[in-house]
């Protein structure tokens, strides 16, 4: 449990931030939480959904907040840390602002600090410089399970970090990680869900192919996947290699054997490899 009580907004309130509000509303009593979203839909589900508070500007959000989520699309950053710099010009002298998180993919922390230093008052950075945090994280976060990866700027102390840190893991696992490195964190966990969701897929109407009825094709395929992430994570198996389950699972002319060559047929792997290179290239904006 957090030593005090924080109070932490959401600007913006799609899927990731629904999964980051929703783990930590269910696992900390300390944690007061408030959203902003501009479309009157969304806000009322998010409110109804997870018995949060809604305020009415993202204004209101960093004037209440001592730590701040930045969870709107990559195009809409700018403005919004336009009005966040409004806001924070307005605070009286000794006020301290929030600690910001942006999770908004691709934008870097030297943007951020770029947009508030050509927008703030002098006095706001000299006397309280701002601790800036980004974080990818995944939309496994929605039922507990996400995969985060967290940086920060030179502003924000052990403390701070610690702090962000197990406001995310009521979520997440968590990684710390230099931020030269979150295009490919981007392309592998931000993307990795949907991939895994087509492998599933694939599963499942090969099974309803084969006569399985589709319910019993699902629950099969998904506790597979399910258990052999288990596998792949747990201690009794974390010296063993992929290679080493996976050749567990077959035996000399087997119907494993038979699978795993149509899939190396097939160039699995490659394809997987090309998946993630075009995913990382679209996110260091190559193409």
């Amino acid at each position: 449990m957090l030593a005090k009580e924080r109070i932490v907004g959401f600007i913006g309130a799609g899927n990731m931030a629904y999964g980051l509000i929703k783990g930590m509303r269910d696992a900390e009593s300390n944690i007061k939480i408030f959203f902003y979203d501009p479309d009157d839909e969304r806000t009322k589900f998010v409110k109804n959904s997870l018995r949060v508070n809604a305020l009415s500007s993202i204004g209101e959000i960093v004037e209440n907040c001592d730590t701040v989520f930045i969870a709107v699309k990559p195009y809409s950053v700018e403005s919004v840390l336009e009005v966040s710099a409004q806001t924070l010009n307005n605070f009286i002298k000794g006020k301290k602002p929030p600690v910001f998180v942006s999770i908004a993919g691709g934008i870097k922390i030297d943007f951020i600090e770029r947009i508030f230093d050509k927008m703030l008052k002098d006095f706001i950075k000299q006397s309280h410089p701002l601790k800036i945090f980004r974080v990818m994280p995944n939309i496994n976060s929605l039922v507990g399970k996400g995969m985060s990866v967290i940086c920060h700027n030179v502003n924000v102390y052990k403390e701070d970090a610690c702090l962000i840190i197990k406001l995310i893991e009521t979520s997440s696992k968590v990684v710390s990680a230099d931020e030269k490195y979150f295009d490919a964190v981007t392309a592998l966990s931000g993307s990795g869900p949907a991939y895994i969701f087509l492998i599933a897929e694939g599963l499942i109407e090969a099974g309803v192919k084969l006569g399985l009825p589709k319910e019993i094709a699902k629950t099969l395929s998904v506790q597979t996947i399910l258990g052999s992430a288990e596998i792949l994570n747990s201690n009794e198996f974390s010296k063993t290699s992929t290679k080493e389950l996976k050749d567990m699972v077959t035996s000399s002319g087997g119907t494993t054997a038979y699978g795993l060559a149509k899939l190396e047929e097939g160039r699995i792997k490659y394809v997987i490899d090309s998946a993630v290179d075009a995913a990382y290239l679209r996110a260091k904006g190559l193409i």
